[in-house]
């Protein structure tokens, strides 16, 4: 005979699995919320979520954090601690282990060094704490950020169409490109993009004039010397059109031709991320692709939310992307119009 004991454990036991699957099954679909998430996302719940990110100065992390925070501040029911790694293997797992030891329900990623990844996810697995991804796949993750390979292809067209404009199809200029190899498959996708896009628009563009500059880590610094060194193979007065990982480091590398004492008038740069609008609207950069990283915490939130319910996130969710120049800028940024 069964105890009266042990039918009432029986009991209790499922009527916690089914207050558990009911908790799930109230969760309200994420997806309604992507790219526009507010208080109804948490339906009563306040969430506690951990972010960490690649730096506290490049000028792409800086607005991404600031949007994370402004996203969460908005919805009034998600609570983000952001740390960063500085682009270090070692100080992703210390800030990931930060993130288990004050048991946050999730974590996302916004960390730049391919081969971290990997440790990443086990370490979020082991922890059974969901874990969503940006900048970098991170294996068996959903990863919310743009179609890198879209994004180059945007900027080497970009390129192609302003320097036929400009200096005549008959002109054959120099592509550099600052790539970031380490960075993994998206990093060298969005570089080799660029020579994607030019041959859209310049067909059997010739790859001889196709120099890579290594951006070392995405460090300005070195992709300054390292592209006055490439330009050191190239004559005086060749037409160059250039591109970088990021805003920062096209714009270092534009400092470096600027360096070489070669006249301005024969280069065209677009970067990638549009987080630097003034040096648009200056002129030093002919345009940028804009992924509107203000807007990064309004993906990544709902996202991260939807696994911790159990809920199905696709492994790419694709964020949009545009080419800002000086005439569009202000139709995106009204208050950085160029003038």
């Amino acid at each position: 005979m069964i105890s009266r004991n042990k039918i009432t454990s029986v009991l209790a036991v499922a009527a916690l699995l089914f207050s558990v699957q009911n908790a799930y099954a109230a969760a309200p679909d994420w997806t309604k919320f992507v790219g526009k998430p507010t208080k109804e996302l948490c339906a009563g719940k306040t969430y506690k979520l951990g972010f960490d990110i690649f730096s506290d100065n490049e000028s792409f992390a800086l607005i991404v954090r600031k949007g994370m925070l402004a996203t969460a501040k908005a919805m009034g029911c998600v609570q983000v601690e952001i740390l960063s790694d500085n682009a270090d293997p070692i100080k992703v797992q210390e800030n990931l282990k930060i993130f288990i030891q004050k048991k946050y329900d999730g974590v996302m990623a916004a960390q730049v060094v391919a081969a971290a990844a990997p440790g990443a996810v086990r370490t979020m697995k082991d922890a059974k704490i969901p874990l969503v991804a940006t900048f970098v796949v991170h294996p068996g993750v959903p990863f919310v950020d743009v179609d890198n390979g879209s994004a180059g292809a945007m900027a080497g067209a970009g390129l192609m169409k302003e320097a036929l404009r400009k200096w005549g199809k008959d002109v054959a200029p120099y592509l550099l490109i600052g790539s970031l190899k380490e960075g993994g498959l998206n990093s060298i996708q969005r570089m080799d993009g660029y020579y994607v896009g030019v041959n859209q628009v310049q067909p059997n563009f010739p790859s001889s004039r196709f120099i890579d500059v290594p951006t070392q880590g995405a460090d300005p610094a070195k992709t300054n010397v390292n592209t006055g060194n490439a330009l050191q193979t190239i004559p005086k007065d060749a037409k160059i059109i250039l591109g970088g990982i990021n805003d920062d480091n096209t714009v270092a590398m534009v400092q470096a031709y600027k360096a070489s004492g070669r006249d301005m008038n024969n280069l065209l740069a677009v970067g990638q991320g549009a987080s630097l609008l003034s040096n648009i609207c200056s002129g030093e950069l002919y345009g940028s692709v804009a992924y509107f990283p203000e807007n990064y915490g309004k993906y990544l939130i709902p996202a991260v939310i939807g696994l911790i319910n159990k809920q199905k996130v696709p492994n790419h969710v694709v964020l949009p992307t545009t080419l800002l120049t000086a005439k569009n800028v202000g139709k995106y940024y009204p208050k950085s119009a160029c003038s």
